[in-house]
C-alpha cells in the first residue's frame, strides 16, 4: 500500500496561535507546588518527586487563557511578584507588586543575568521520563518591555536539567529555555521587537485587553534528550534584574511536560471548533504523527486500528481511493519528523448511530522502561441538511439600527453567511435602515462534498420602517359592583405599533389581579380599588390609564311576602318590589297562582309588576339573578324574625317562595 508522507514541523502541529485579545486572563494561587506539579503542569510520560518551592505564596499559581492571547488554554504561573500583575488589560507600563525585595544568588540565574538579582520564584522537582526526550511549553512575559530592553534591567528566566545526557556525560544545570535552533537564553536582552523579533508580541502598542505585560514571547518549546527510566532533576526559575520593580512572568503550558515517543494529532478538514468528528460524504480527516524521539535513525510504529467503523467500508485511505484500508505500520525515514494520511467518510445513505475510528500506539520498551500508549479517536457522523431561520423586525418612523438574528441548525460548521444590502457577512450582523428593506442571507456550511449533500439554504428578514399615530389607552368606565362580583376589566387601545406589553397593577385595594400581563383582566371584587394599566407598544412607547371598581355596601335582596296593589299604602307596597334589584341587571321573574299556572313572566324584571289584576289570595315566585358573584337574599321577612337564602358563584342564584296579594279596598 502507498502512504502519503508528510514533513512537518512539530510545533506547527500542536498550536496555531492567535493574538487577538478579547478578554481577560484569570490567575489563582489556591494551589501548593505539589498541586501545581502533579495536577496542572505534568502530562503523558512523567513521574514526578521532591517538589519544592523558593519565593512567596503570591509569586506562584495556575492560570486560565482562555479568554486572553497569551496562547494556552491554562497552566502554571511564576512570577517575580504578585502574579495578579499580569491580568489585563495593559493599563499600566510599570506595574509591580508584591515579592519579598530580596537580593538572590541563586547560580544559575546568576550566570544569565546582567546585574544584582531580586525576588527570586523557583519551582523545582526530581522526574522520571518514560520516553528519550522531554518537552514542554512556556511563554515569557515581562513590564520591562520594552523600555529596558537591551539594558543591565534584564529581567531572566531559565530551564535547568541536570541528569544523565544520551549523547554523553550528564546534563549539569543546562538551561534548555533557548531561542528555538540556537543555545542562547531567552532573555528580554535577547526576544524584543528589535531582536529575535519573530518571537516577539508587542503587547503595549496597541495596550492589550487580557494581559497586563507590555510585551510577551510567543510558545516556545523546551526540550531535552533524555534516557527514559532514568531520574533528573528540574529547576526552573526567574527574577528581576537590577531591582526589584517592573515585575515579570513565565507561563508553563498545562499538561505540557511531557515524555512521549510519538503523537497522533487528527484535524478535520473543515477545522472550527470540531477537531474528532468526519461528516460522511464532506471533506476529509488528515492524522499527523509526530515523533519527538531521535529523528535521526529510521522507526517503525505499529498502529492497531479499532472502533465500530469498518476500516475500507465506512472509510477509506484518501491517497489511494474508496475501498482501500487505512495502514497498520508507519515508517519514519531517517530526519524524517511526521508521517501523514488522511481519510474520507463513505455517505452510504444507510442511517447510522455515531460510529469511531480509534488509532492506538502501543510502543515497546525494556522492562523497566515502557513509553505509555498514545491514541487517537474519531467519529464518523451522518449529516443533516442546513435549516435556517430569520425574523422580521419592525422599526418606528424614521427607522435606525436592528440587529438581524439568525439560527442555524444542522449542516457541518463552521457556517459561511452572505447578505444582501451591504449587511456583514457574520450570523447576526448590525444594519441601519431608514426605509423598509428586506435583507437575504444565504448560509453555506463546511461540507465539500460532490455532490454537495448539504447545499446552501436562502432565507430574508424583513425590516420594517413604519409610522404610527400616537399610542392611546382606556381602561374604561368606573364600575359599581357587589361584593364577590367578577369583575372583567378591558383596556381599549388606540395607536401605536403592535405587539403591545400589558402591564396591570394595583393602586389601592386588597383584591388580587390575573393575569396581570393579559388584555383583559379579572378580580374577584370583595373591596373597593383603583387598578392601572400601562401599555407598551414596539416602539418602546407607553400609556397608562385607571380604573375604579366601587363595592356596593350592601347588595341584599328583599323579597316580600306580601303586597297591596290597591293604592292605599307606601308605593313599594304596590308592586311586587324586591330591594337593591336594580343592582342586578337582567333578573328574571315568574309568578304562579295556587293550581300551578304561570300569570306573569318577564326576563329584564323592573319592580313593576302589580298584580295584574289577579285575585287576592297566595302566590309563587321564582326570582332568578344572573350575578358572577354571591348573591345574598332576605326572603318573607317578618317584623320579628326574617330568614336569609345565599348563593355562592357556583350555584344557579334561584330564589323561589310565597307572597300574598292582599286589597284593603
Amino acid at each position: 500500500m502507498k502512504n502519503n508522507y508528510f514533513k512537518i514541523a512539530a510545533a506547527s502541529l500542536a498550536f496555531i496561535f492567535n493574538y487577538d485579545a478579547n478578554a481577560q486572563l484569570t490567575v489563582s494561587n489556591a494551589l501548593t507546588p505539589t498541586q501545581l506539579v502533579q495536577n496542572v503542569l505534568l502530562g503523558t510520560g512523567i513521574t514526578a518527586t521532591n517538589i519544592t518551592f523558593t519565593g512567596t505564596a503570591d509569586a506562584r499559581g495556575e492560570f486560565n487563557g482562555t479568554a486572553s492571547n497569551i496562547g494556552f488554554a491554562s497552566g502554571v504561573i511564576l512570577a517575580t511578584g504578585d502574579i495578579g500583575v499580569a491580568v489585563g488589560p495593559n493599563n499600566n507600563g510599570s506595574l509591580s507588586n508584591g515579592g519579598s525585595g530580596n537580593i538572590s544568588t541563586d547560580p544559575q540565574l546568576t550566570s544569565i543575568a546582567t546585574n544584582t538579582l531580586y525576588d527570586a520564584t523557583i519551582l523545582e522537582f526530581d522526574f522520571v521520563p518514560l520516553a528519550d526526550t522531554l518537552k514542554f511549553r512556556y511563554a515569557f512575559g515581562s513590564e520591562e518591555y520594552m523600555e529596558f530592553a537591551n539594558s543591565s534591567f534584564n529581567d531572566v528566566f531559565g530551564f535547568f536539567i541536570s541528569g544523565p545526557n544520551p549523547g554523553g556525560g550528564n546534563y549539569t544545570n543546562q538551561n534548555i529555555a533557548l531561542i528555538p535552533g540556537t543555545a542562547t537564553p531567552v532573555t528580554i536582552n535577547n526576544v524584543n521587537g528589535g531582536t529575535n523579533a519573530a518571537y516577539y508580541f508587542n503587547n503595549e502598542t496597541p495596550p492589550g485587553a487580557s494581559i497586563q505585560y507590555d510585551g510577551f514571547t510567543v510558545p516556545l518549546t523546551a526540550i531535552a534528550p533524555v534516557q527514559c527510566g532514568s531520574t533528573y532533576h528540574i529547576k526552573i526559575a526567574i527574577a528581576d534584574a537590577g531591582d526589584g520593580s517592573w515585575d515579570s512572568g513565565v507561563f508553563l503550558e498545562a499538561g505540557s511536560f511531557t515524555s512521549v515517543g510519538v503523537q497522533i494529532i487528527p484535524e478535520i478538514s473543515y477545522g472550527g471548533a470540531n477537531d474528532s468528528t468526519l461528516y460522511e460524504g464532506c471533506g476529509n480527516a488528515c492524522i499527523y504523527f509526530v515523533r519527538t524521539s531521535n529523528i535521526s535513525v529510521q522507526d517503525t510504529i505499529n498502529i492497531t486500528i479499532g472502533g465500530t467503523a469498518v476500516n475500507g467500508t465506512d472509510y477509506y485511505d484518501n491517497n489511494v481511493g474508496p475501498g482501500t484500508l487505512l495502514p497498520s505500520q508507519l515508517i519514519f525515514a531517517p530526519g524524517q519528523d511526521s508521517v501523514l494520511f488522511c481519510i474520507n467518510a463513505v455517505s452510504d445513505g444507510v442511517a447510522e448511530s455515531l460510529e469511531s475510528i480509534t488509532l492506538l500506539i502501543q510502543p515497546t520498551g525494556s522492562a523497566f522502561c515502557v513509553p505509555p500508549p498514545t491514541s487517537a479517536t474519531i467519529y464518523l457522523s451522518e449529516y443533516t441538511p442546513i435549516i435556517l431561520t430569520t425574523s422580521d423586525t419592525t422599526l418606528c418612523n424614521s427607522g435606525g439600527t436592528v440587529t438581524l438574528n439568525t439560527t442555524v441548525t444542522g449542516g457541518v460548521e463552521p457556517y459561511t453567511y452572505t447578505w444582501t444590502n451591504g449587511a456583514a457577512p457574520i450570523a447576526d450582523p448590525t444594519v441601519s435602515v431608514s426605509s423598509t428593506t428586506n435583507f437575504t442571507v444565504t448560509v453555506s456550511d463546511a461540507c465539500t462534498g460532490s455532490p454537495d449533500p448539504t447545499p446552501a439554504v436562502v432565507d430574508s428578514a424583513l425590516v420594517t420602517v413604519a409610522t404610527f399615530i400616537p399610542l392611546t389607552v382606556n381602561a374604561g368606565n368606573d364600575v359599581m359592583v357587589c361584593p364577590g362580583d367578577l369583575v372583567n376589566m378591558l383596556a381599549l387601545v388606540n395607536g401605536g405599533g403592535p405587539p403591545y406589553s400589558y402591564s396591570w397593577t394595583v393602586i389601592s385595594g386588597s383584591d388580587t389581579l390575573s393575569p396581570t400581563n393579559g388584555n383583559p383582566t379579572n378580580l374577584i371584587a370583595n373591596t373597593n380599588g383603583t387598578y392601572q394599566i400601562v401599555i407598551t407598544d414596539v416602539c418602546g412607547n407607553t400609556q397608562n390609564d385607571q380604573v375604579n371598581v366601587i363595592v356596593e355596601g350592601s347588595c341584599a335582596l328583599s323579597i316580600p311576602n306580601v303586597i297591596t296593589p290597591d293604592g292605599t299604602g307606601p308605593s313599594q307596597n304596590e308592586t311586587f318590589y324586591v330591594a337593591n334589584l336594580e343592582k342586578y341587571p337582567n333578573v328574571s321573574l315568574a309568578v304562579y297562582n295556587r293550581w300551578g299556572n304561570k300569570i306573569y313572566e318577564s326576563s329584564d324584571y323592573k319592580n313593576n309588576w302589580s298584580g295584574g289584576g289577579q285575585a287576592d289570595g297566595t302566590y309563587y315566585y321564582v326570582l332568578t339573578v344572573p350575578s358572577s358573584g354571591q348573591v345574598v337574599a332576605k326572603t318573607n321577612p317578618t317584623p320579628a324574625t326574617g330568614s336569609y337564602d345565599e348563593s355562592t358563584e357556583e350555584t344557579t342564584k334561584v330564589f323561589a317562595g310565597f307572597f300574598q296579594i292582599v286589597r284593603l279596598k
